[in-house]
């Protein structure tokens, strides 16, 4: 399936066995149980996925997010976010060392908003992940131990001293920043959505945008989207 993720829509057997490293009688082996399975359709003599996929994986994420309802619970403050900011809105969880996007609102400039539903990113390098590792205790400390981190912008956090003290800072305001750290000149402001229990974060909303301080102008309705959710979440 993973094969799959690249932007070829259809392809071969020899291909696929290339791309996952097994013999091609394996491939054809694998590709004919998840024909039976209805996870792949046979296109000529090329395979591509079909919708089964898709019902599945909108049924995935993680236990917190399921038990909690908390995708569909967050979808009116969502739209009401996205309506008031114009902006692209986005609802993620943390996944790893990455952040997991769960939903995408799209506003005016998303064409050049590089995210999708189901996509991955790193999470030192946007204000979703910096939201959630900084209530994320056990996350965060893994995270910080990793040593040097991948730059993608002159603006990226790649130390663990520098992401470590915009951490803290994200504890003590309650709101993350990302100022083009991985995407140029996108400014993106996230908060946590946090279990009101243990106080650790289970997902983030952030708002991104191509005009500058995002953050001062959706602060206030962040702040409250991020107290009204976490009750919520109880």
């Amino acid at each position: 399936m993973d094969a799959f993720r690249g932007p070829k829509g259809l392809l071969g057997v020899t291909e696929l066995a290339q791309t996952v490293g097994v013999p091609k009688s394996t491939a054809h082996r694998l590709l004919s149980v998840m024909v039976a399975g209805g996870f792949v359709r046979k296109v000529g003599n090329r395979y591509s996925l079909t919708e089964r996929l898709f019902e599945v994986a909108n049924r995935a994420g993680s236990p917190a997010i399921r038990s909690t309802g908390l995708r569909r619970r967050a979808m009116p403050y969502l739209t009401e976010l996205q309506a008031r900011s114009g902006d692209t809105v986005h609802l993620a969880t943390l996944s790893g060392t990455d952040v997991l996007y769960l939903e995408k609102l799209f506003g005016h400039d998303t064409g050049s908003v590089a995210t999708s539903v189901g996509a991955r990113r790193p999470a030192h390098a946007t204000a979703l992940g910096k939201a959630m590792l900084a209530f994320s205790p056990d996350a965060r400390d893994a995270f910080l131990a990793r040593g040097p981190l991948p730059r993608f912008t002159c603006r990226t956090l790649h130390t663990e001293d520098r992401l470590a003290r915009a951490l803290e800072r994200v504890r003590d305001e309650g709101l993350a920043h990302d100022d083009g750290e991985l995407q140029e000149s996108l400014w993106c402001a996230a908060v946590p959505i946090l279990d009101p229990v243990t106080g650790t974060a289970v997902a983030a909303v952030s708002v991104s945008s191509f005009r500058a301080r995002v953050g001062g102008r959706c602060a206030t309705a962040l702040l409250a989207l991020s107290r009204d959710l976490s009750r919520a979440t109880g």
